[in-house]
């Protein structure tokens, strides 16, 4: 549990001591063999880059209700934010680069996500109450792509599902909308998280192969597969899958992060302020690491940092969960 300055409070285990046995030796009379150091191979070098280091990415307001689940695109998502909403319910913040597909089911803009927009200039694609970006001190920075704005043709409803539940729109739109009001593709990569381009394992950390949550009911969960260095994403006990490929979610990189939330004026939408710097638990490969986050501005990015150093993700899915006070006090690991 990351507690409210985001320490973590978990119980002593201690492993159990090895038997040890004895065993004999015969002694041989065969002439030794001498042995030779063999040259050293080549390591692979250690190759990362920005995340997103081609066009900015599109950053969308995902519905995460029962209702909504399984979501289009979250297979070929690079970045996850999960964050309670009212009534305790969760959206997440999707970044994503893909050039064409269906993504959705897509839900209103809320103003705690905004800094997290900016922050890679992204085509923030939502579906109405504008006005909570209008009260935003980032309102200048924001490249709307609003369902019920002049993009709106651009969004359909599917008929698998009641509204407010299916609304998608196609990547392909969101990008061709974009390049229409100012350039999508980078002349330099954007600055921000860095990924490797194979895996890594972190010196030290602790061994946790499951990790588990709740905002509200049912409990959330990570588990983590060992044969694909990767953890997929459990709605109490139903895997999460992409809707279109029916494919479980594959997470590379999970982070727990626990900050204030406060309300808004209206007593209604949540405020989090993002400047600044806290402790997060990082998980990776199947182990625990002690970690930092910063954020220098409304539209400077996060990093992270292990051991006073910037930490370079693994492959796979970013997913960041931001804990209020009351969903900390349910985190357990195993």
């Amino acid at each position: 549990m990351l507690t409210s300055c985001t320490g973590v409070d978990s119980a002593d285990s201690t492993p159990d001591t090895p038997e040890t046995s004895s065993v004999t030796v015969e002694p041989t009379t065969e002439p030794s063999t001498i042995l030779t150091t063999p040259a050293p191979t080549e390591t692979e070098p250690d190759v990362s880059k920005y995340l997103f280091d081609e066009k900015i990415p599109i950053a969308l307001m995902i519905n995460n209700t029962a209702s909504a689940r399984p979501q289009s695109g979250l297979g070929q998502a690079k970045l996850i934010y999960q964050m309670m909403t009212e009534g305790r319910t969760t959206r997440l913040l999707m970044f994503t680069d893909v050039d064409e597909g269906v993504l959705g089911p897509v839900r209103s803009a809320r103003p705690a996500y905004l800094d997290l927009v900016v922050q890679y200039n992204a085509l923030y694609t939502y579906a109405g109450n504008g006005r909570v970006i209008e009260a935003s001190p980032v309102n200048h920075l924001v490249r709307r792509v609003d369902a019920l704005g002049a993009a709106g043709r651009l969004f359909y409803r599917m008929p698998h599902r009641k509204a407010p539940h299916n609304l998608y729109i196609k990547a392909e739109s969101i990008y061709a909308f974009g390049e229409k009001r100012a350039p999508v593709e980078l002349s330099e990569p954007l600055p921000g998280l860095m990924i490797r381009e194979a895996f890594v394992q972190p010196d030290g950390g602790e061994e946790v192969a499951r990790i588990e949550y709740r905002f509200n009911k049912p409990s959330e969960s990570f588990r983590y597969d060992e044969s694909k260095k990767m953890y997929t994403k459990y709605n109490g006990d139903v895997l999460l899958v992409d809707e279109l490929t029916k494919e479980p979610v594959e997470v590379g990189n999970v982070f727990l992060i626990h900050v204030p939330h406060e309300l808004m004026p209206n007593g209604v939408h949540i405020k989090i302020d993002w400047i600044g710097t806290g402790e997060a638990l990082y998980f990776t490969g199947g182990k625990m690491y002690d970690v930092t986050w910063s954020k220098k501005s409304h539209s400077a990015p996060m990093v992270f940092e292990l051991n006073g150093e910037k930490l370079v993700l693994n492959p796979g899915l970013t997913w960041i969960v931001v804990l209020d006070g009351q969903a900390n006090r349910t985190v357990v690991f195993d």
